[in-house]
């Protein structure tokens, strides 16, 4: 018999290590492909989780938070998957955002854990530009009479980066090389130099001269959980009194998403109507599934979840400093900004790799593509017909399907336990709605004859019945159901806009951008940039760290001309 172990040996090593983990001071830096955006523009992101003790990579949490604070509160959030202390990921600015500054952070629980916490050191200063509106913080634009300095930011360690010159809607080569003793992981971003100076903020050389600085840690929170292999997804039972709140403990809590069932995990609910549920990640944003099963039909509750950010407070923001002059350039920003919104395509995007936990393993998967058969008008008929490995048992009552599963010998044969039924990969709990369900809305059936085990709960075997559209179509759920809004991982993607052509508006204001550069010792690379359709100076800007946690950062300048 396989079994596929989800979190709960993970979730045991890590509360071996708690202890240990005490001693890990995790802070988080995040590289930007800009720091003076206009609302409605995205915002690349670039994650270092480091150990503060070493000033070293941590490979030990895996999701980082980010927030992004207005001086009244935040405004806009984003997770980014850590692996080995690196992530990728994206956030888009409201379009609503009022003309100002802003607070961008990150943090792990485990960092956040730490008495006395502060997120300001090593945060970046964003300047936003509302060229749809004329609102502004309060308090927080001052008028100038001349174009402010832009900080200075000088190179750092032994990376140097050289580029050529281009016309527009061309192309050119940027070549970086790794001139030091130990390998590099950098950011890179190629944005356009308009005259508007980014704002004062940390870069990576002040992130680590605030780590080596660090105060004696006070203490911490023993109470977090580690997110030793992704983000802990707390939800709560709402919508009853104490009583219904016991009557619910003990009871299983499904969470899940439509798809192929890896978006999929299930917990018990503790004795004050909390359920964790121990992920390895969830990426992208989605609809999520919240079910409790064998809930008493009058007790009339349901989950919510909890938000995982917890809002720390941003400090003081210096005010955003407007010089009239900047209108042409603003709005340039302005129009790329709506062009990319209208002409935006996925080929623009190149996806990098992301670390993944594969629940159900496709090579175990026996399919049916119900279109290769008799189409039968019930679905009882499917199984009797020509599926050998489900078939349909009555239990107090009630039909229940069950899988036929093996075992290591190679033997089949039908385990007396619960067999995990799915819906365009939600749970469907009561296996009565789905002998009601119309199998000509299904497309295929996958089954896996195999004992999975999710979380504390084992299975035998799963079958998801997966439709044309993917949806769940005419599928009604019981009262307790709730569907909501889930804010995943940020896909980690590369902008590299080698999908640009001739029939796109091209007002890009960066150009290029990588997140997730490495370099070996006295190794180079290369990497090729599209230029816009416009003439301009554009920076090129890489910043990160060595394997020591020494800072590196090196810039040039390409004319497009």
């Amino acid at each position: 018999m396989k079994k596929i172990l989800i979190f709960l040996s993970c979730l045991f090593v890590s509360l071996l290590t708690v202890q240990g983990a005490e001693r890990l001071r995790e802070r988080v830096y995040i590289s930007t492909d800009r720091d003076v955006y206009v609302a409605g523009d995205a915002v690349w992101l670039s994650a270092w989780c480091l150990d503060a003790g070493t000033g070293r990579l941590s490979g030990f949490s895996k999701t980082a938070y980010v927030e992004v604070h207005s001086p009244t509160g935040m405004v806009q959030t984003a997770k980014i998957a850590l692996n080995g202390g690196r992530g990728a990921g994206r956030l888009t600015l409201p379009t609503t955002l009022p003309t100002g500054n802003y607070r961008l952070f990150a943090y792990t629980r485990l960092g956040a854990s730490e008495e006395g916490f502060d997120p300001v050191p090593g945060s970046r200063t964003l300047s936003v530009f509302n060229t749809l509106s004329t609102e502004r913080t309060e308090g927080g634009v001052e008028l100038v009479p001349e174009a402010p300095q832009a900080p200075s930011v000088p190179s750092a360690g032994q990376l140097s980066v050289l580029a050529g010159n281009a016309g527009p809607s061309g192309s050119t080569r940027i070549i970086l090389t790794n001139n030091g003793s130990e390998t590099v992981s950098f950011s890179l971003s190629i944005r356009h130099d308009d005259g508007i100076p980014a704002p004062a903020g940390a870069h990576v050389a002040d992130f680590v001269r605030g780590i080596r600085s660090l105060p004696a840690a006070r203490g911490f929170d023993a109470s977090v959980i580690p997110e030793y292999e992704g983000e802990v997804i707390r939800a709560r039972v709402t919508g009853t009194d104490a009583a219904g709140v016991r009557a619910v403990r003990d009871k299983y809590a499904f969470i899940s998403s439509p798809g192929s069932g890896e978006d999929l995990y299930t917990e018990s609910i503790d004795g004050e109507g909390n359920a964790l549920f121990f992920t390895s990640n969830i990426y992208g944003d989605k609809d999520m599934f919240l079910e409790i099963q064998d809930l008493d039909r009058n007790n009339i509750c349901h989950l919510e979840l909890v938000s995982p950010f917890l809002d720390l407070p941003a400090g003081e923001l210096p005010s955003l400093q407007l010089y009239n002059g900047w209108g042409r350039a603003l709005e340039l920003r302005g129009l790329g900004m709506q062009l990319e919104k209208n002409f935006d395509a996925d080929t623009l995007y190149t996806a990098l790799p992301a670390r993944v936990h594969r629940i159900f393993d496709e090579r175990d998967c026996v399919r049916y593509i119900l279109d290769d058969y008799t189409r039968f008008p019930l679905m009882e008929e499917l199984f009797i017909e020509f599926i050998p490995e489900l078939r349909v048992r009555r239990v107090n009552g009630k039909r229940e399907l069950q899988i036929h599963i093996s075992d290591h010998l190679g033997g089949f044969y039908f385990q007396s336990g619960y067999s995990l039924v799915l819906l365009d990969g939600i749970p469907v709990l009561d296996h009565e709605k789905l002998f009601a369900y119309d199998p000509l809305l299904v497309h295929h059936i996958d089954i896996y004859p195999d004992a999975y085990f999710l979380g504390i709960r084992s299975f035998s075997g799963v079958v998801n019945f997966v439709t044309y559209k993917g949806t769940l179509p005419s599928m009604k759920f019981e009262d307790n159901v709730r569907v909501v809004d889930f804010q995943g991982c940020s896909l980690p993607l590369a902008y590299t806009c080698q999908g640009v052509g001739s029939d796109y508006p091209d007002y890009r204001q960066t150009i290029y951008w990588h997140p997730l550069l490495t370099l070996a010792p006295g190794e180079s690379t290369s990497v090729e940039c599209k230029t816009p359709a416009y003439s301009g100076r554009f920076e090129v800007f890489a910043e990160g760290l060595s394997e020591a946690g020494e800072a590196v950062v090196a810039r040039t300048m390409l004319d497009v001309r």
